[in-house]
């Protein structure tokens, strides 16, 4: 069965990108299964975090391949969401998606060296490196939903102007649930450290992602 395009789009390495992240997953399920079985219940149960995913190491093969799918979720709608501020449809190329991947790898490498320098500075490294963990994982399972839901925007008959908001509110929705959660797991120690919690949510939360829309949007 052919899939469905829209005749001003060329759907070509969009459709290698995401068969590339497909490939990536199916290797990662055969590889690491009890892993990711766990990941996926993430949302009903926390057990990934005391059992396959108590290394919490970033340079855990599992955690780089599915590093790479999020870089390439996220560019992917960094590129949808410029492509609806033109009238020229034809703008969703592959420079696009390209800028969309480097901008959210410098954002990446900015936020997480911010993060290790603000634990240094205040010796909390250990409480840092445990919530960065949980909203990696998060985060993980946040770019798995927005690569089906891309999919579904791209090859269909779908409005992107309308779709691509719902999916932008969505993920921002996910994102600000992820703090939620690592707030209420991490409450003991945040209620003892609440002046500096909220300058680091302040300074390494919510501007980073102003300023990361702001860059992609320029």
């Amino acid at each position: 069965m052919e899939h469905l395009l829209k005749a001003d789009l060329n759907r070509d390495w969009l459709l290698l990108m995401l068969i590339g992240a497909l490939l990536v997953l199916g290797l990662l399920r055969y590889r690491f299964p009890r892993r990711m079985a766990e990941l996926m219940l993430l949302p009903i149960n926390d057990k990934y975090f005391a059992l396959e995913g108590r290394q919490k190491g970033i340079g855990h093969p599992f955690n780089l391949a599915m590093l790479g799918v999020q870089i390439t979720a996220f560019g992917l709608l960094l590129a949808a969401l410029k492509m609806t501020r033109s009238a020229t449809p034809e703008l969703l190329n592959f420079a696009l998606f390209i800028k969309g991947i480097l901008v959210i790898s410098l954002y990446l490498i900015l936020r997480y060296s911010l993060d290790w320098v603000v634990g240094y500075i205040f010796n909390c490294q250990k409480i840092l490196s445990e919530y960065r963990y949980q909203r990696l994982s998060f985060h993980h399972l946040i770019a798995l939903a927005l690569l089906f839901l891309l999919t579904i925007m791209f090859f269909s008959a779908l409005s992107f102007q309308t779709l691509t908001p719902v999916i932008l509110f969505g993920v921002i929705f996910a994102l600000f649930t992820t703090v939620i959660y690592s707030v209420r797991r991490n409450s003991a120690t945040l209620i003892t450290n609440f002046l500096y919690f909220i300058l680091y949510i302040c300074a390494l939360e919510i501007a980073p992602y102003a300023l990361l829309y702001q860059a992609a949007m320029a």
